[in-house]
């Protein structure tokens, strides 16, 4: 970029740590050189005129912001906070700290992302003692960076307690909640309106594609599990995408693009939701995976969109169905399941309904509740101010 030192009445080593040029500045912080744009710097004041600081909340609208804001001086003090005054006299200032936080250069935004961890069919949910999780700052925390890399968590002696799991969402966030019950039971019903209500293998999939937002967390909790058969299925649906993206691409662009619809009922209510089977985030990563064989319709797309997309949804039914990609487990009686519902696929083998009961109830939750509960924990939910200069 274009930068020109400019005049300041700071020491000579402060004014030749910052070079202004038109439409940023480049400022030597104790760590490195940094580059921020007069508008974001502006923007981002955190002065008591532009700040309420009551509640750290925003009272500078940005649409005020003259699109040729600039500053008339600039410098960095003994403590190397940058003070800066803008053309119209408004003064802002901006800690060394905060701006290594919010240092926005690729190198920066690259040490803050987040990768998960990848996982196929030859590893085990990571578990935890319930009293651990309910108990305890720490356990609580290490359940939820669990989920948080992995997707899933077994939560093991939960009271075998009806509405239980509610009580056990609730103290980590809120229920979502749905059409049909908030606490849902899952049992042998000849008259239920679930394919779970019966005893055939369920294919490995994700929870209420039918919603244009589907419920990203859900939690399963196993209250007797006496049957033979039934054995629990997870699929890391990343992983597979992962996988099909690397191997086929234009099959996961088919996947990234037909949009497929989905319908769960009852006699009561309905869910109904067109969208493709996976959705990007402005990164280019998967955000949402939906995937229910049980639930999708009949496509309603052009004609020469059906054969590619059947190519491509077989092959990623196969992977889903693979030995390679699906652990199989059996739950025992008090298992809490959590799982990454935009992720992590689940599903169940046959079971014998005669043998013994099988009986789980199931609540929905959102990802952003866990991974606000876990901000909190750490300590990282409160923002660091840039600074608390008054206006003048």
């Amino acid at each position: 970029m274009d930068h020109s030192t400019i005049t300041t009445t700071a020491s000579p080593a402060a004014a030749a740590g910052v070079r202004v040029g038109p439409r940023s500045m480049a400022v030597a912080l104790p760590d490195g050189e940094r580059t921020f744009h007069h508008v974001w710097l502006r923007d981002n004041c955190w002065c008591h005129a532009c700040r309420v600081h009551q509640t750290a909340e925003r009272n500078l609208f940005t649409a005020d912001i003259p699109t040729d804001v600039a500053p008339s001086r600039a410098w960095l003090d003994e403590h190397a906070t940058l003070h800066i005054i803008w053309d119209d006299g408004h003064r802002s200032a901006y800690t060394s700290a905060w701006l290594a936080r919010h240092d926005y250069s690729d190198r920066a935004r690259a040490s803050r992302r987040h990768d998960p961890v990848l996982w196929g069919g030859d590893v085990q949910p990571p578990a935890f003692d319930h009293a651990d999780v309910m108990d305890g700052a720490s356990g609580q925390l290490a359940y939820l960076e669990a989920l948080r890399d992995v997707g899933v968590a077994i939560v093991r002696g939960v009271p075998t307690v009806p509405g239980e799991v509610a009580r056990f969402a609730e103290a980590l966030g809120h229920v979502r909640e749905v059409a049909f019950e908030r606490v849902h039971n899952v049992c042998h019903d000849p008259e239920g309106y679930n394919v779970a209500h019966t005893p055939g293998e369920l294919k490995p999939h994700t929870d209420m594609p039918s919603y244009m937002w589907p419920p990203s967390v859900q939690l399963i909790h196993f209250l007797v599990n006496r049957a033979d058969g039934g054995e629990s299925v997870v699929v890391d649906g990343w992983r597979v995408l992962s996988d099909l993206r690397s191997d086929d691409p234009d099959a996961f662009a088919v996947l990234a693009s037909v949009p497929v619809p989905f319908q769960l009922f009852s006699a009561s209510e309905d869910t109904y939701a067109v969208a493709p089977m996976v959705q990007l985030d402005a990164e280019d990563r998967v955000a949402v995976f939906r995937f229910s064989n049980q639930l999708a319709c009949p496509l309603d797309v052009s004609a020469d969109v059906v054969e590619p997309f059947y190519a491509a949804y077989r092959r990623l039914g196969a992977m889903i169905d693979s030995p390679a990609y699906r652990v199989v487990f059996k739950a025992a009686e008090g298992d809490l399941l959590t799982l990454h519902g935009h992720r992590v696929l689940h599903g169940r083998l046959r079971f014998d309904p005669g043998s013994g009961a099988r009986h789980l109830q199931d609540v929905y939750m959102e990802w952003d509740d866990l991974m606000a509960r876990r901000r909190v924990l750490r300590g990282e939910h409160r923002p660091l101010p840039a600074s608390m200069l008054d206006a003048s």
